[in-house]
């Protein structure tokens, strides 16, 4: 059986946020399975996010949870609302502790975490990077 997270951590890579989408509702789910958690389907075909969301929620770190992350705190772990309807856990970048509000419009970035790897993070919309 295929890796039902390879598809994401190889868009993660090409700084792509990709959904798993079913082909019979339709509808894009997060975090990828081997079947629809909507209607059970085992048709599922990949498609790039509009990269826009909203804050959902949020908690800013303050104190490192290792000595990797010890040169980044504080920094904003989020649960943000995908435009397509999936919530995904990530960071918020370039906002100030202050600026953050439940439905705060987002745009995806991509940055390079401590170990290396590439994940997706998200900045207030209008701000560049």
């Amino acid at each position: 059986m295929p890796d039902p997270l390879a598809p994401l951590l190889e868009g993660y890579a090409e700084d792509r946020l990709r959904l798993p989408f079913c082909e019979k509702c339709g509808k894009p789910h997060l975090y990828p399975r081997a079947r629809c958690p909507h209607c059970g389907n085992a048709s599922l075909a990949w498609r790039e996010a509009s990269g826009r969301g909203s804050l959902a929620s949020w908690s800013v770190v303050h104190r490192a949870p290792s000595p990797d992350f010890a040169a980044e705190v504080p920094y904003t772990v989020a649960l943000v609302r995908l435009e397509e309807g999936p919530q995904l856990m990530t960071r918020v970048v370039d906002a100030p502790e202050e600026a953050l509000r439940l439905g705060l419009p987002l745009t995806l970035r991509f940055a390079t975490m401590p170990g290396g790897e590439r994940r997706p993070v998200f900045a207030p919309e209008g701000v560049s990077a």
